[in-house]
């Protein structure tokens, strides 16, 4: 008789996203930007990750909030499957959706779509490190990470972390440390968070900020 873990299937990437509804996302680019161009950027880089992640995974998880109902994601083409974040806070609502994933696949991998310097040689790379890591990360700039990958998640890495503070990373370190957890991690990279970020990706990935 086989377990679980033989009868898991291989690889899952889950998109976290918001409903692209104009004033509510990308806010610190308003701005700049205003509320129909932050709100188109924050379209484009969903999008873009989508891409990337399905030229790496066949299946592929679009997890958004507050709801899933949103026409931007019921049109996709590629058709992702669609599900509501659960959870008060961030840390609840990641660790939800790693551990419904993990019930099913023998490696998960979750991230965001305001880093979308991410490409597919960097999802295939975190899905290797997996074969030897119980975790793998991506860092970014801020102090954050873009990026958790897992093949058993425990809740215990994101005990007592400042959400949306600079030590983010640092608190989830020592809580992989103090819980003798393996985890590797890839170079660093960074959000687009601030318009100072915008202009970089501009200069980088003109595709995603044409005409914004």
């Amino acid at each position: 008789m086989m377990n679980d873990t033989n009868q898991k299937i291989g690889t899952l990437i889950q998109i976290f996203t918001r409903a692209p509804v104009e004033g509510e996302v990308k806010t610190r680019l308003i701005p700049e930007l205003g509320a129909r161009g932050s709100c188109e950027l924050h379209k484009r880089m969903s999008l873009h990750i989508l891409n990337v992640a399905t030229k790496v995974s066949p299946a592929i998880e679009i997890w958004s909030t507050p709801d899933i109902d949103h026409p931007f994601f019921t049109s996709l083409d590629s058709n992702p499957a669609l599900k509501v974040q659960v959870g008060e806070s961030l840390a609840e609502r990641m660790a939800s959706s790693l551990i419904h994933g993990l019930k099913k696949h023998k490696k998960v991998v979750l991230i965001g779509c305001d880093c979308p310097i991410i490409d597919e040689e960097i999802l295939l790379r975190a899905f290797s490190l997996l074969d030897n890591h119980e975790y793998v990360f991506i860092p970014v700039e801020d102090g954050g990470f873009s990026l958790i990958g897992s093949v058993s998640f425990s809740s215990s890495i994101f005990q007592k972390v400042t959400w949306g503070s600079n030590l983010v990373m640092r608190q989830v370190r020592h809580n992989l440390k103090k819980n003798h957890y393996s985890w590797a991690e890839l170079p660093t990279l960074w959000d687009v968070d601030q318009f100072a970020d915008f202009k970089r990706l501009n200069q980088q990935m003109p595709s995603v900020t044409t005409d914004l």
